[in-house]
Parts: structure tokens; C-alpha cells; sequence
């Protein structure tokens, strides 16, 4: 198990931390305010394959590990199916963005990704032989779950059933806040302490007592918080299952 989950998070890495919000958007032909004067996507266009290139090329760097911990042929050939498989889940997954809803479309990419690195696990047999180091890989799988992850799957879906909000970064105020309650909310459901989650909730609810009179903003309000809780948990418990 820990070979995968080595690869899961070299995957993470790729795919989320090296992966900025320009790259993440320009992939996607998406236009808006934030294009300025360029003009590189055209409306006819469902993907930018400059900036897809340089994400997948990007997304294989850390996997470059898997050089030190297996043969060289072994590692040429996972990280060439890496490349390829990903440049054509992400190309699919740019398509199905302008199709349907952006977070199904993200779920259904990354459940894609998981499976692409079961089937090199099982082809290649990588053994780095990691077991001493176990749980503190789990420890850094759950603390990258848990910032990036998160944080753009709520923007995501947020997104989708407001179409008209802003785009927020991964630095933005709200998303950071968002980071530090999943965090907290791992932490007291490690010490046995789920009473204590309601802290948070009461917390961001007392800062935000003006806010919440707008009813639009209270509703983004209760679906960024509750999707944040739950996925802080269902992340939690996927730690605890490793």
C-alpha cells in the first residue's frame, strides 16, 4: 500500500501544487476579464494544448523520484504512460467542462488518474520499500489532501451552481480560511473531539453575522462551509483506512 499511496502523492504534487490558476485556466480555453488582451484561445477551441503541455510535463516531474527507487526502463515506461494518459484525461476533461458540470467533470478526472496509477503499480511492481516511513507518508498524503484538493473542488462546484461569482485563487481570504477549518476539523477528529467542530462553525458564523442577512451569500456560505467539513472528514477517514 505504500508504493500507491508514494504515487498518490507524487500525483497530488503534479497535479495541484505545480499547477498554477493561470495554467489550470488557460488549459481550459477558458476566457474571461482575467485574459487581458490575449488572444491565444479562439471560441471555437475547447483546450489550449500549449499550456496542456506544459501542465502534463510539469504534472511527471515528481514521478522523475521513481528513477532512484526502480530500473531505468521501469521508470521511462511509467512516466512515458504517465505523460500520455494524462495529456489525454485532461484534453477529454477540458471538452466535458464546457459540457457539463465542472465538478462531476473533476471527480470523474482524478477517480481516472487513480486508476492509471493502479495499473502502473500493477504492470511496473514498483518496490521502494517505504514501510519504516509509512506513517509519516500517510501524515503528507493528508496534509496535501486537505489544502489544494479541497480547496479547488469547492471552488468548482461553487462555480456551478453560481455561475456569475468571482473565480477565487488559492490564496484568496475565504479559500485560506477554508484550508485552516478542514484542518482543525482533522485535528479535534484526531483527538476524538467531534463535539469541538462546532467551534469553527460558530467561529466564521459570528465574523460573518452581517453577511449572512444577503441570501445569496449565505447560501455560498453554508455550501462552502459544509462541503469543507465533509470533505475534511471523508479525508480523515480515508487516513485512518490507509
Amino acid at each position: 500500500m505504500e508504493n500507491y499511496l508514494i504515487l498518490l502523492i507524487f500525483h497530488m504534487i503534479g497535479d495541484f501544487y505545480l499547477q498554477t490558476t493561470k495554467v489550470a485556466r488557460c488549459k481550459n480555453a477558458a476566457k474571461g476579464e482575467l485574459c487581458g488582451e490575449c488572444q491565444k484561445c479562439k471560441n471555437n477551441i475547447w483546450f489550449n494544448g500549449e499550456y496542456l503541455r506544459m501542465h502534463s510535463v510539469l504534472y511527471i516531474v515528481p514521478f522523475l523520484v521513481l528513477y532512484f527507487v526502480a530500473g531505468w526502463k521501469s521508470a521511462t515506461g511509467a512516466i512515458a504512460i504517465l505523460l500520455a494518459t494524462h495529456i489525454l484525461i485532461d484534453a477529454t476533461a477540458c471538452y466535458f467542462n464546457k459540457k457539463m458540470k465542472q465538478t462531476v467533470v473533476f471527480i470523474i478526472d482524478q477517480m481516472l488518474h487513480m486508476g492509471v496509477l493502479c495499473v502502473i503499480l500493477h504492470i511496473f511492481g514498483f518496490n521502494c520499500d517505504a514501510g519504516r516511513y509509512y506513517e509519516a507518508l500517510k501524515i503528507v498524503f493528508l496534509s496535501l489532501a486537505l489544502i489544494m484538493p479541497c480547496s479547488i473542488m469547492i471552488n468548482k462546484l461553487i462555480q456551478d451552481i453560481y455561475p456569475n461569482s468571482n473565480e477565487t485563487g488559492m490564496f484568496d481570504v475565504g479559500s485560506m480560511i477554508g484550508v485552516m477549518e478542514r484542518i482543525l476539523t482533522v485535528v479535534f477528529a484526531c483527538l476524538g473531539n467531534f463535539s469541538a467542530i462546532a467551534i469553527i462553525i460558530t467561529i466564521k458564523t459570528w465574523a460573518r453575522t452581517n453577511d449572512l442577512k444577503e441570501t445569496e451569500f449565505r447560501n455560498k456560505y453554508l455550501l462552502g462551509t459544509l462541503t469543507s467539513l465533509v470533505l475534511a472528514l471523508l479525508i480523515f477517514i480515508i487516513y485512518n483506512e490507509l
